[in-house]
């Protein structure tokens, strides 16, 4: 997964999103060069959630499923 500036650039590079006990362990690349591992506390995780708007938790399933047609069709497509 990779997470862009408004303007287009790439500022990080997911390689990885695992768990370590109680917390998710992210582990990439930012701005494609310095490896890091970040590291977010369940109380952190609730409050990212909280930013969300309503509009945006509501249609959150419809996204994903979006993502996933699209990859699957990225996949399925001929080279």
């Amino acid at each position: 997964m990779k997470l862009f500036s408004q303007d287009g650039i790439e500022m990080m590079d997911v390689k990885s999103i695992d768990q370590d006990g109680d917390r998710i362990v992210i582990k990439g690349k930012m701005m494609g060069t310095m490896a890091t591992k970040i590291y977010v506390k369940p109380e952190d995780m609730w409050a990212a959630f909280t930013l969300f708007p309503w509009s945006l938790k509501l249609r959150l399933p419809l996204l994903l499923l979006k993502g996933y047609r699209a990859k699957r069709a990225k996949a399925i497509a001929p080279k």
